[in-house]
């Protein structure tokens, strides 16, 4: 059995100046700061790079940043509901306590990433690259994962009632901690999935199969 890799977290100095989104900014490069209490409604016209910055309490007003990257970098207490970070890159990278419905993650690059007590319903993270990631306590109902690959990504104690992993490999990912009545897989690809019971007795009713008592 292969050992997973740790997961890395965020490379950041507790001191750093707070300063607004519109000084931090400079030629589509973001570094070294804290960014508090603010509506960010900027959408660049290409993406940005966000290299060692804490966002605290910031509402991103649905941002289009595709193709932006983030490194090191804290989201606490935000709301990136709707936020277009396709084809973005992510690593060493926490979102905690933040609210991310609808937030689309296509073909993003999601590395050494944790989602920590996140509301991400309806999040789509399609085609993306999921790499020792990590989504605890969140909600996950009606997330997209399609054709996602998931390399070394936990998910733990979610509910994720009605989640869409068509076409995702699901070996060795564990979801027996998680909660769910229905769930949208393939079923060739659940070979090496963890699960608790009595979610295997809802994938055989899913599968067709007729459970009876003898």
């Amino acid at each position: 059995m292969l050992k997973k890799a740790k997961r890395l977290a965020p490379i950041i100095s507790n001191d750093m100046e707070t300063m607004p989104f519109s000084s931090a900014l400079d030629d589509h490069y973001i570094s070294n700061c804290k960014i508090v209490h603010e509506t960010i409604d900027i959408e660049p016209e290409e993406g940005l790079r966000i290299d060692k910055v804490i966002f605290e309490n910031v509402n991103f007003l649905e941002a289009a940043w595709p193709r932006s990257e983030f490194i090191d970098v804290l989201f606490i207490n935000c709301d990136l509901s709707n936020a277009d970070f396709s084809r973005c890159v992510f690593h060493r990278t926490e979102f905690r306590n933040s609210k991310l419905v609808g937030t689309n993650f296509a073909e993003a690059g999601v590395r050494h990433t944790l989602f920590q007590d996140c509301v991400l319903n309806y999040a789509t993270f399609g085609f993306s690259l999921c790499n020792t990631a990590r989504f605890e306590s969140s909600s996950l109902r009606y997330a997209d994962f399609y054709q996602a690959e998931l390399k070394q990504t936990e998910f733990d104690k979610c509910e994720m009632n009605d989640i869409n992993f068509v076409e995702a490999s699901l070996k060795g990912v564990d979801l027996s901690s998680n909660s769910f009545e229905n769930i949208q897989v393939t079923v060739e690809k659940l070979a090496g999935c963890e699960v608790s019971p009595e979610q295997a007795m809802a994938f055989a009713r899913q599968m067709g199969l007729v459970i009876k008592d003898v």
